[in-house]
């Protein structure tokens, strides 16, 4: 368990530097959330956005080994096939339209002009 406390703190850290200063406490689930969120940005978005396929990829990696220490693996796979079918719903154009905007994951998004 020792072994992951400094991932849980990597992963705070991007947060508070990714987020406003308003953002919610870090909770078990919201890892599991922004888990889910990169994850779905590494398979669905590439095809529609450019993508820093580097940063995108470890940021998605280090989510995942966090929720899976916070959460399980049960529970995680639980949020990976709910976020599958949020992007589904959407349509993974929209979807990854939408998270090019946001503050925490607009970083992952390159410019069309690079």
């Amino acid at each position: 368990m020792t072994h992951c406390k400094p991932l849980v703190a990597t992963f705070g850290m991007f947060i508070a530097l990714s987020t406003p200063a308003f953002a919610e406490t870090i909770t078990a689930e919201g890892i599991g959330r922004s888990a889910s969120l990169y994850a779905a940005i590494v398979e669905f978005c590439p095809e529609h956005q450019r993508v820093n396929q580097e940063l995108a990829i470890k940021t998605a990696k280090a989510l995942a080994d966090a929720a899976i220490e916070a959460l399980g693996q049960t529970r995680l796979d639980q949020e990976l096939r709910r976020r599958r079918e949020e992007v589904a719903t959407k349509g993974a154009a929209s979807w990854c339209m939408d998270l090019r905007r946001l503050p925490a994951t607009g970083p992952v998004f390159l410019s069309t002009t690079e």
